[in-house]
């Protein structure tokens, strides 16, 4: 009885699941806000419409406004602390409570603003990300945990307003035209020139470019003489114009992006409670979906709470954990700066390293250490200043593909998202599930091979926000973390690290890339099966909440 009840409890869940899967296909375009993404939909292989759905909650409301002044407005919100404490320590946590309001001082009703926080100590060059709940009432909870001691600065940015959010998503779903592309036809002496795109007119002659395989393509307006095969190069502009109104436009004028809310309160002194020292010895972990902060910065070096990083910022470190090794780097160019970094702290030192570098790759081989790093641009699309021959170019899944059962020595790191930011989202989830699949059979044929995953970093604020937003990455992260989340993988989050570092570019400089590699070399050298890291706590709360992540 007792099994038949639980049998018919299980079906009638299965049910249910489905039904909310049927009313998202049928909803598709419309804004509903159950809490979508605590439902797991169950599925053989993972489709675009399985991460699509579990995104929805970080979608913005649907609300109606007719002006700005009916818009979140950073003057007029407040942050304020809840449940202030005469005195915090280390390890303690501190939450802070966001109230927006619009530009006429109405309390706002509903959420959908995108905002980022951080905790900074500039004398001690200390800095963390917080964590930013959304109440769905038109107020937040930013949670940051207390990790150093000193007077501690609170930051909280109104990066877009929930109807400036409103405006994106519907410019980024209406089509694909944002980003122009041309490509260069040459036989000889002659070129040729037509546009490239994902969609182009299928009424007009085209050069079709497919993986069949993988359900990858892009094509261009077959040029009026030379073949298809003789395309060179493809360039990229942005397409002018605009699918905002005038008064969504508005909103992300340079001063409407990335402004302070101000604080009800002042800076935090923290204390370091303890008595004496406590140190524990833990497993460094593959955490696939870490709380904030996963790290912060500590003298302007990254120190993760999870892996010991200090060590990886010297020379002698970086090569006892990749000797052997052959690491495989593949992606944009925000990974390739990983493989510039490692050649350039090399060469201060040596001059017997070889290395070749391109526009698509490089590659980089140390014959002392015996080990080498390879670098390689992903295939289109492309967005940058450089013309991109397709022939250097391949599909990550493919790279993946040509790896073979090379076991534990092997390491892959993959970065995408950059590029893929001015187009529909359902493209970039359809790319990321051709690379699940790729690292499904490369862990098939090679179980020890260590995969890792480089989420997107912030960039500039002015770097025309309807294509290439921080939303937009932020909302690919999330993508990223449900695709590859349930694999072994690890994860690099770059995001995090540069929301703490306050820095908007999309090439860091030199001391947020050695932070980046050094998280990266701490999972990969300091795992469960080899060394622990040591964390010297400086009190019993702080000891807890790592104990209880």
């Amino acid at each position: 009885m007792e099994m038949t009840f639980f049998f018919i409890l299980f079906i009638a869940a299965h049910q249910f699941q489905l039904l909310l899967l049927q009313n998202y296909m049928n909803l598709r375009g419309k804004k509903h806000w159950f809490p979508l993404n605590l439902i797991k939909i169950p599925h053989g292989e993972m489709t675009v419409d399985d991460v699509m759905l579990s995104l929805q909650w970080d979608l913005p409301p649907s609300a109606v406004w007719k002006s700005i002044q009916n818009t979140s407005s950073p003057a007029q919100s407040t942050a304020s602390l809840e449940h202030p404490q005469a005195q915090y320590c280390m390890g303690d946590t501190l939450d802070v409570r966001v109230d927006m309001r619009d530009h006429s001082g109405r309390p706002k009703t509903h959420g959908g603003d995108f905002i980022l926080a951080r905790i900074h100590s500039p004398n001690l060059q200390a800095s963390a990300a917080g964590a930013v709940t959304d109440l769905r009432n038109g107020s937040y909870r930013v949670r940051f945990t207390l990790l150093w001691p000193g007077e501690v600065q609170v930051s909280v940015l109104l990066m877009h307003s929930s109807e400036a959010v409103q405006a994106l998503w519907r410019s980024r779903q209406l089509n694909y035209k944002k980003i122009t592309h041309k490509g260069a036809f040459v036989n000889g002496s002659k070129t040729e020139t037509s546009e490239c795109g994902f969609q182009l007119n299928a009424s007009k002659s085209l050069c079709e470019y497919k993986d069949e395989r993988d359900g990858e393509s892009y094509s261009c307006y077959t040029p009026p003489t030379l073949p298809c095969h003789s395309i060179d190069t493809i360039s990229s502009f942005n397409t002018p114009g605009s699918a905002l109104t005038k008064e969504e436009a508005l909103l992300f004028n340079r001063n409407n992006i990335g402004v302070k809310i101000k604080n009800h309160f002042g800076n935090v002194n923290v204390s370091n409670c303890s008595v004496g020292q406590n140190e524990m010895d833990r497993n460094c972990v593959q955490r696939i979906n870490p709380s904030i902060p996963c790290g912060y910065y500590w003298r302007n070096q990254w120190s993760s709470l999870y892996c010991k990083t200090g060590s990886f910022f010297t020379l002698e470190s970086i090569n006892r954990c990749l000797k052997g090794k052959t690491l495989y780097l593949m992606g944009d160019s925000t990974v390739r700066q990983w493989i510039e970094y490692l050649i350039k702290i090399q060469k201060e030192f040596h001059s017997f390293l070889n290395s070749v570098k391109g526009i698509s790759s490089i590659q980089f081989v140390n014959p002392k250490e015996e080990y080498s790093i390879q670098w390689k641009l992903h295939n289109y699309p492309w967005i940058s200043s450089y013309k991109n021959k397709p022939s250097d170019s391949s599909y990550i899944s493919r790279n993946l593909d040509a790896i073979g059962a090379e076991g534990e020595d092997t390491v892959v790191v993959i970065a995408v998202g950059q590029h893929f930011r001015a187009y529909p989202l359902e493209l970039f989830v359809r790319r990321l599930l051709s690379l699940r699949r790729a690292i499904q059979r490369l862990q098939a044929r090679s179980p020890g091979t260590r995969i890792f995953i480089k989420l997107e970093n912030t960039r500039e604020l002015s770097s025309e926000p309807e294509r290439f937003s921080d939303w937009h990455g932020h909302l690919q992260n999330l993508a990223q973390r449900k695709v590859f989340g349930d694999l072994q993988v690890g994860f690099v989050d770059a995001w995090e690290m540069t929301v703490a570092a306050n820095t908007f570019v999309i090439h860091p400089d030199p001391t947020i890339i050695a932070s980046e590699v050094a998280e990266f070399l701490s999972r990969l050298c300091h795992t469960p099966q080899d060394t622990s890291a040591i964390f010297h706590l400086s009190s019993d709360s702080f000891l807890q909440s790592l104990l209880h992540f």
